[in-house]
């Protein structure tokens, strides 16, 4: 009679790996300061980054044109009221009429205007471009 074999040995969990802690993503645009821009606070410093040479300067939102000040000056009242308080009205004459645009800035950098366009979004104003001043 051969004695009762006992079972091999289990071999020993191997602990799971932790994952690693991901590191606070810092923001290599500007959306912090489109952001405190748009809700009329001074912005955060900005780190000097090489930016190319036709990015530099000062960009606008321009969000719709209107044909008279009345209106323009209404929807900018409008936006006041939902924190975009650096929302302005300027005055044009284009082919001899008089327009009145709805700009919202200036902004340092085109990515900080990118930033603000995405957030006017959410306010319904999805025709909006950025112009350079």
């Amino acid at each position: 009679m051969t004695p009762p074999r006992t079972p091999p040995p289990k071999p020993e969990p191997k602990p799971e790996p932790k994952p690693a802690t991901p590191k606070p993503e810092t923001r290599s645009d500007d959306g912090a300061r489109a952001l405190a821009l748009l809700e009329g606070r001074s912005a955060p410093a900005a780190t000097p980054a090489p930016k190319p040479q036709a990015a530099k300067g000062n960009f606008v939102l321009q969000i719709a044109a209107y044909t008279t000040s009345e209106d323009a000056q209404s929807r900018r009242d409008k936006l006041h009221q939902a924190g975009v308080t650096n929302a302005f009205v300027e005055q044009a004459s284009i082919g001899g009429k008089q327009q009145y645009r709805l700009r919202v800035g200036p902004f340092p950098s085109r990515e900080a205007a990118q930033a603000a366009q995405a957030r006017l979004r959410t306010l319904g104003y999805d025709n909006g471009f950025i112009a350079a001043q």
